[in-house]
């Protein structure tokens, strides 16, 4: 969704806000340490929301021998491509605190071979990250924007493992615990193999970088 506000309009009246909220809670927006705070707050959030206010990023076509991204073939000859370790920060839409951790993409390859530039599904991740999210919501946009895009895939499965500040500071306060959610789409919702293939090669790849 995009804003006719200006950027600067855009932060003056967030800082305005931000101001008031400081307030309230007993602060004094004008000592020494606050006196810039409204406008950096205002900054950051219109920064961790940019996906709100820009259209989505179009995912760039290769041929698959073009590119260098981990991939297998199952018994039938399906390509399965693995991106992982992708790091994303989004703000959990209840309490509009950070959650922070990975994503990894998985995708079978269509017959004729076409697959996503490896820099676009990252900046996928990045767009559905930046906005008021649910970490839940956050793998099923991504893997719809993949299954509904150019390379048309014939499967799609999206993992998520994120640490919320909502739990982590404030609430239970349990700075162990972590969400993983994950979206599947296409062949990866009927066939299982697939699904273990992507699991134990997220597996082989973390043994093999431990021992790196």
């Amino acid at each position: 969704m995009e804003t006719s506000i200006s950027q600067e309009k855009l932060v003056e009246e967030i800082a305005k806000r931000v101001r008031e909220i400081l307030e309230l809670l007993g602060e004094d927006p004008n000592r020494e340490g606050l006196r810039e705070t409204p406008e950096r707050v205002a900054r950051a959030l219109i920064e961790m929301t940019s996906g709100l206010r820009s259209p989505p990023p179009k995912i760039k076509v290769f041929n698959a021998k073009d590119i260098d991204e981990d991939i297998t073939e199952d018994e039938n000859g399906d390509q399965v491509i693995l991106i992982r370790d992708i790091q994303f920060s989004s703000l959990c839409e209840h309490h509009l605190l950070p959650f922070i951790g990975r994503i990894h993409v998985a995708y079978v390859a269509n017959d004729d071979g076409k697959v996503a530039g490896f820099s676009k599904i990252i900046r996928i991740v990045n767009y559905y990250s930046a906005r008021p999210q649910i970490q839940e919501r956050l793998v099923s946009q991504i893997a719809d924007a993949i299954m509904n895009s150019e390379i048309k895939p014939k499967g799609v499965m999206v993992i998520g493992n994120g640490t919320h500040m909502c739990a982590y500071v404030r609430g239970v306060k349990d700075k162990e615990a972590k969400l993983v959610s994950v979206a599947t789409r296409g062949v990866f919702k009927t066939n299982r193999a697939l699904v273990n293939q992507v699991f134990r090669l997220l597996d082989t790849t973390h043994e093999r970088s431990l021992r790196l």
